[in-house]
């Protein structure tokens, strides 16, 4: 199943605000904090906001038309977890999709959401027959999504659907089946880590902020962030957000020490990493940039696209040692992707050495596909085959 996944999952986000000065503090230079600093900010006035329970919420129209199709003698021959997933398979023949994140019930009436919409409504059914529900990042190439200076870049989610628990007998292990529900399959994808279900909910609260930020509605987009908090308050992804919203709002103080916890408990977010280093350069820290940067080093993210982002960065910046570094490090996450040895074909050319280019670029067309980056490969390594006998 396929959907289109912007403004999804872990939500990075970049915004513009004044520069103003924050005092520096010694977060980075000691041992890490031992709890949240205080995130709640009465210059907010909260919103009503959908509660994590309502987000699965079903009509009884809508629960009728599942059950009867779940329960209907033709279908009882099929396993209930690939019963649940023939259900959705017809349903998403006629979808649309779109951007926007919505609850079950609306991604239903809509006929139309982003594959978060669609795990949403994957727990919904399963949760009316009694199925579990495992959730699953999947890494793809970013789509990028900007509104009045906000960037999104996205990751999306898969479903994973178990069969029901067997009768134990004789302390005999049953493997149970898995129906894998994936609404972006790619053979490009890169399977990621397993989600809580507090993790796989915080989402849905990242995605709404971030839509409400875009339009300037920062109550909404703190009521939203909020939820999420209560959730899971150590959420990296949660906590990047909430201070881009503070950052945006000038509470700068706030989203510095919002930066500098997420960084403590876990520095492998180069998400937060970037978006402190947007801070500290409105501040003009220049020492905690440098560190910052240093950080990226240290990170062990296991997204490829993410290193490939930043060795682009660093190579748009002349900065060939730590772009060849991080093509690399793209290449070590996602060895069977080809936008790692593009990055490093293209720096290759930059740095004049042509025999290393070609090589690199041939190794990338071999890994893309005919439906990804496979003709602009070809011509760009036409492109500098010819280089070499002119």
């Amino acid at each position: 199943m396929k959907t289109f996944n912007a403004v999804l999952g872990a939500v990075a986000i970049v915004a513009l605000t004044a520069c103003q000065s924050v005092p520096p503090t010694a977060s980075l230079n000691s041992e890490p904090q031992a709890t949240l600093p205080k995130w709640e900010n009465a210059s907010y006035r909260y919103v009503p906001v959908n509660k994590p329970a309502s987000l699965f919420a079903l009509s009884q129209e809508q629960q009728q038309e599942f059950l009867s199709y779940y329960y209907a003698p033709e279908n009882q021959d099929v396993s209930p977890n690939f019963r649940l997933s023939d259900y959705i398979n017809k349903l998403v023949e006629h979808f649309s999709y779109v951007g926007e994140t919505f609850t079950a019930s609306e991604t239903l009436n809509n006929q139309s959401g982003n594959c978060l919409s669609l795990a949403v409504l994957t727990t919904a059914l399963a949760r009316l027959v009694g199925l579990d529900v495992y959730y699953q990042q999947v890494h793809t190439p970013p789509i990028y999504r900007r509104i009045n200076g906000i960037l999104t870049t996205s990751t999306h989610v898969r479903s994973l659907v178990l069969e029901p628990l067997p009768e134990k007998k004789d302390d005999v292990i049953f493997f149970r089946s898995r129906a894998i529900i994936d609404y972006f399959p790619s053979a490009s994808n890169d399977i990621g880590d397993y989600l809580t279900e507090e993790a796989f909910i915080s989402m849905y609260y990242q995605n709404m902020a971030a839509e409400a930020m875009g339009k300037n509605e920062s109550d909404l987009a703190y009521s939203l962030l909020s939820e999420a908090m209560q959730l899971e308050p150590t959420n990296a992804e949660t906590l990047n957000t909430l201070a881009v919203l503070y950052r945006m709002d000038n509470h700068l103080t706030a989203s510095r020490a919002l930066y500098e916890y997420a960084i403590d408990i876990d520095n492998k977010s180069i998400h937060t990493l970037s978006n402190f280093a947007v801070l500290l350069n409105k501040v003009n820290d220049t020492e905690t940039l440098k560190k910052i940067g240093d950080m990226y080093l240290e990170a062990d993210d296991s997204n490829p696209y993410r290193w490939y982002d930043i060795g682009n960065r660093m190579l748009g910046k002349g900065n060939y040692k730590r772009a060849e570094l991080f093509f690399k490090r793209a290449i070590d996450k996602g060895p069977y992707l080809s936008e790692g040895y593009f990055g490093l074909a293209r720096l290759y050319y930059l740095k004049g050495d042509l025999d290393r280019a070609v090589s690199t670029m041939e190794k990338a067309m071999s890994l893309s596909f005919p439906s990804d980056n496979r003709e602009l490969y070809a011509a760009k390594l036409e492109a500098l085959q010819r280089s070499i006998k002119q």
